[in-house]
């Protein structure tokens, strides 16, 4: 028989692993446990074999974890409106990266070309800085003549900011819409961090629960400041 922990991961779905764990935990017994697999399923004997090595705590612990990876590495894209709605549409952009941003635990980086002080974005970023998430913002230094830049500096006192310097001395603008969390999530859009860009504009994007897609994003924009594409203001 191949490794048994193998097997279970192969062969259990996230929702399976957590029912499994919580029947084991509930009381220890492997019937019940196996109860919840069809009887013809290769995961009953390798149930079978992954308690009888480490006991019921353990692998309970060990199915939860199976279901947390698998949750963390599953793939999920919705397509993300401002405007008029209509049935069967998406998250709307406001409720969307709100929620996004007000998830994240261990970073957040967000890029804008314009915003405003009132944007629901904005106030998200703000509870994201005022709970110890550290923070990164990519704004274009010239809107404005700076003064959007130095509003959102001192809205979002604590967040680190960036902003792009195009090489060989050439115009050019910071004109992404990005936002990526924990690098785990990430949303693109055309939408500014502004109040018309949540309730005027007809903006559309695209929310990406994938942790390869989105640590990659947050890579990028690593890699472009420490080769001085991105500067700190």
């Amino acid at each position: 028989m191949a490794d048994p922990f193998v097997e279970l991961a192969s062969a259990l779905s996230p929702a399976l692993a957590v029912r499994i764990a919580s029947g084991l935990e509930i009381d220890g017994r492997l019937s019940k446990a196996a109860a919840k697999l069809a009887a013809d399923s290769p995961a009953v004997p390798a149930l079978g074999a992954a308690f009888e090595t480490v006991g019921a705590v353990a692998l309970a612990g060990i199915l939860r974890g199976f279901a947390a990876a698998a949750d963390a590495n599953s793939t999920d894209i919705r397509a993300v409106w401002s405007g008029p709605t209509f049935d069967g549409d998406g998250d709307h952009t406001t409720s969307a990266l709100a929620h996004l941003i007000d998830s994240a635990s261990e970073d957040v980086f967000a890029s804008t070309f314009s915003a405003t002080r009132d944007s629901a974005f904005v106030d998200a970023l703000w509870r994201a800085v005022a709970r110890g998430v550290p923070t990164t913002l990519l704004v274009d230094s010239s809107v404005n003549g700076g003064q959007t830049a130095a509003m959102l500096r001192d809205k979002l006192s604590g967040a680190q900011f960036w902003t792009y310097v195009p090489s060989g001395g050439q115009y050019g603008v910071q004109h992404s819409k990005v936002v990526v969390v924990d690098s785990r999530s990430a949303f693109v859009t055309s939408a500014n961090l502004s109040k018309a860009g949540a309730e005027r504009n007809l903006e559309t994007g695209v929310l990406i629960h994938d942790a390869t897609f989105a640590s990659q994003m947050r890579q990028r924009f690593t890699a472009l400041q420490g080769s001085g594409s991105l500067a700190s203001l």
